[in-house]
């Protein structure tokens, strides 16, 4: 019998807050999902985008600003467009992680656990994934390749895992897009209102989606925009 051809998609992850004030409580990881194939077509139209508007230097949810609203808006009707692009995030409350009990103490091991809890459930069968995630700086060596081994073995007979690494998020469009949106869950569940601008992108962006806002955990099915609100330990 001959056996089905492999999909190929490249994932992109990011993460926001897990770091920072304790005052925003709720932590997100997403991934951006590319068909293989499509992604060197996507750059393009986003380097167009980049050209268009001047916008040279790294974007992202910082650096969403009035000035550069119109860009930022092409990009959401890119994504929105897209057959090729899907995007799902874990979003957790800091506060109720029992990293003690659960990861040995590790807070760092406790987040590569929710990495892996973003990312399983998410991968198809038939498939073949390139994760690439969003270089940092760990106190274990051998994160990345210890994320990578477990999800093909949990994985195995099913999707296939063809690699994880670390990239440089100023080389790689679709992190800047993925840090966007996890950038935008982040700010709505943690009801930040600050930037007019912000608030209108999350309104937009739950709107496209047709969400009733992105303060919500939509089903497990949902294939465009997956929003998860974790509350395991």
């Amino acid at each position: 019998m001959k056996s089905e051809k492999l999909c190929h998609i490249n994932i992109y992850c990011d993460e926001s807050r897990h770091t920072s004030n304790s005052e925003d409580p709720y932590m997100v990881i997403g991934a951006l999902a590319c068909t293989r194939e499509k992604k060197q077509e996507i750059y393009h139209v986003i380097n167009l985008l980049r050209k268009k508007y001047n916008v040279w230097k790294e974007f992202g949810w910082k650096t969403l600003s009035p000035s550069r609203k119109d860009f930022y808006w092409e990009l959401l009707e890119l994504f929105r467009n897209s057959a090729d692009l899907s995007f799902r995030c874990l979003v957790v409350d800091r506060n109720v992680l029992d990293h003690e009990q659960y990861s040995d103490g590790d807070s760092e091991l406790g987040f590569y656990k929710l990495y892996y809890q973003m990312l399983v459930h998410w991968l198809q069968p038939q498939c073949a994934y390139h994760l690439y995630l969003d270089w940092q700086q760990n106190r274990e060596q051998g994160r990345f390749r210890d994320l990578g081994h477990i999800l093909e073995r949990k994985l195995s007979g099913r999707a296939k895992i063809e690699c994880l690494e670390p990239v440089s998020s100023k080389e790689q469009h679709l992190v800047q897009l993925c840090d966007l949106f996890i950038g935008a869950v982040g700010y709505a569940w943690n009801t930040r209102a600050g930037s007019d601008t912000k608030v209108e992108f999350c309104n937009a962006l739950a709107a496209n989606m047709e969400m009733s806002s992105l303060k919500v955990s939509t089903y497990k099915s949902e294939q465009k925009f997956n929003i998860f609100h974790f509350i395991g330990r």
